[in-house]
């Protein structure tokens, strides 16, 4: 048994298979949501996405959560993470207090800036000072959880107080930022007193040590407890007893994966860079292949429990708290769950 305690949790983030029905992909998220219910996981991790087929299922987590709420008993409801500049605070607030009474009082927001153009026909004047309205909103949605009465420009320009209703059970709202390469978002993070929510985008474990530590600096600098922060880290997951087997079931499906998400990048970078758009499939082609590779051999909790661990015990050496196990990557559902009984022993010893 190892000593270190860590949380596990699931990150549902993209689900592209076009093989089956969005009922079936609910039907799937929902056994994953019920497996870590029962068995110990700490969170589920719901996205938001919009006008785009990767993570097409998610357009409101709250929505989502509602449902899954009353059928669960433990496991948190964190979001990875709400598109802030997108959305009033205040609504907000009123979507997660509802599930933050049928669930309990087990709500958790996650907040990022957005980034897809498109997303913010919701939202067109807040797409170019995104980062800074999702600084200022976060703040304002604590504001509202807490009960204060804040006022917000109405009709004819008139300011008008408003309280949020249903007032949830948890005074105070637990915040994750997301954030990625940056080290400057890691420092931001840490000097605002939120946890993290991150991936292994662009870097391995090794360098997330350093980001690690500089958010744990920024938080002892600001004056919070360094080590009370929680850093959540996404690793796609898929466990069985025989290494080639594993590598045989992930291959395909998550270079589609990874082929869906270079195809939304690539467009939305398109239109800052043109260049970007006449990338050649050749060279696209060589993106997965590194991409797969890297992810596999480093970045990716892919083979058996025993090689598995010794990426979990270099996530904990590099700070991690939380892993959020990604398991929506295009493998078939059925696989996915027969491989539920490795990941569930693999979980079991660092509880």
């Amino acid at each position: 048994m190892n000593s270190t305690k860590l949380d596990f949790s699931f990150l549902f983030f993209s689900d592209v298979r076009d093989d089956v029905s969005d009922q079936e992909k609910y039907r799937f998220m929902r056994e994953i949501a019920l497996f870590g219910d029962h068995e110990g996981f700490r969170a589920i991790y719901l996205p938001e996405r919009h006008f785009y087929e990767f993570g097409s299922i998610y357009p409101n987590q709250a929505v989502v959560a509602s449902w899954l709420a009353p059928q669960t008993r433990s496991i948190r409801f964190r979001t990875a993470g709400v598109s802030l500049p997108l959305h009033h605070p205040a609504e907000v607030v009123e979507w997660w207090s509802v599930v933050d009474v049928l669930s309990g009082g087990r709500v958790d927001l996650g907040f990022g800036s957005g980034w897809n153009k498109a997303d913010f026909i919701f939202s067109p004047d807040t797409y170019y000072n995104r980062k800074e309205v999702m600084s200022e909103r976060i703040e304002v949605v604590r504001r509202l959880w807490r009960g204060e009465k804040i006022g917000f420009p109405g009709p004819d320009g008139n300011n008008i107080a408003i309280q949020c209703f249903p007032r949830p059970l948890q005074k105070e709202i637990n915040v994750w930022l997301l954030v990625a390469q940056n080290d400057e978002s890691f420092r931001a993070a840490g000097a605002a007193g939120y946890n993290i929510f991150t991936m292994l985008y662009g870097y391995d474990l090794d360098m997330l040590t350093s980001k690690v530590k500089i958010y744990r600096d920024a938080r002892r600098q600001a004056g919070y407890d360094p080590d009370s922060g929680i850093v959540s880290l996404m690793l796609h997951t898929f466990i069985l007893n025989n290494s080639e087997e594993v590598r045989r079931e992930v291959e395909k499906p998550f270079k589609k994966y990874i082929a869906s998400a270079v195809d939304s990048h690539l467009a939305a970078r398109a239109q800052k860079e043109p260049r970007i758009a006449q990338v050649t499939e050749e060279e696209k082609e060589k993106i997965l292949d590194y991409s797969f590779r890297r992810y596999y051999q480093s970045c990716a909790l892919f083979g058996t429990v025993d090689e598995c661990r010794n990426v979990v015990n270099k996530a904990i050496a590099a700070g991690v708290n939380d892993i959020a196990c990604l398991v929506d990557f295009g493998v078939d559902y059925g696989k996915v769950i027969d491989s539920l009984p490795f990941l569930k022993t693999l979980v079991s010893s660092y509880m």
